[in-house]
């Protein structure tokens, strides 16, 4: 028989669609699932950056496709890659990136505490940083 529970170990897991934290380390991390939606296969509207923090992402399921616009002030030239499972993806502080992905996308993120709250910059991508999008 499986524990459901085990003293001093945290068990949590994320079905739903979408980004949701789950485990808040007594450091400065977190770790958070981010589940594919029905239009999280779609091209990119936004792009977002955390100016002061790494973000560590790792597919599990499903694809998704790592899209970056460099580190300036602005989104610049898209470049893109396509997930492999079981990979680290540190997306480096002050990097534009977003990640589309299929439904059944799972994907792992541990970052540092508070950067989806406070530590995020969301802009629009322009037409041209669109059409350079592929998936």
């Amino acid at each position: 028989m499986k524990p459901t529970k085990l003293r001093g170990v945290d068990i949590v897991g994320h079905k739903a669609p979408g980004y949701k934290p789950l485990i808040w380390s007594d450091g400065n991390w977190m770790a958070a699932l981010m589940n594919g939606a029905r239009t999280s296969w779609s091209i990119p509207t936004q792009i977002e950056q955390h100016p002061r923090t790494d973000e560590l992402f790792v597919l599990v399921a499903g694809r998704a496709v790592m899209v970056v616009a460099g580190n300036a002030r602005k989104p610049g030239k898209i470049q893109q890659v396509a997930m492999r499972r079981h990979v680290l993806y540190n997306v480096k502080a002050g990097t534009w990136h977003i990640t589309p992905m299929t439904k059944n996308a799972k994907v792992i993120i541990i970052e540092r505490k508070g950067t989806n709250v406070n530590g995020s910059i969301l802009v629009d991508l322009s037409a041209r940083q669109r059409k350079a999008i592929t998936i």
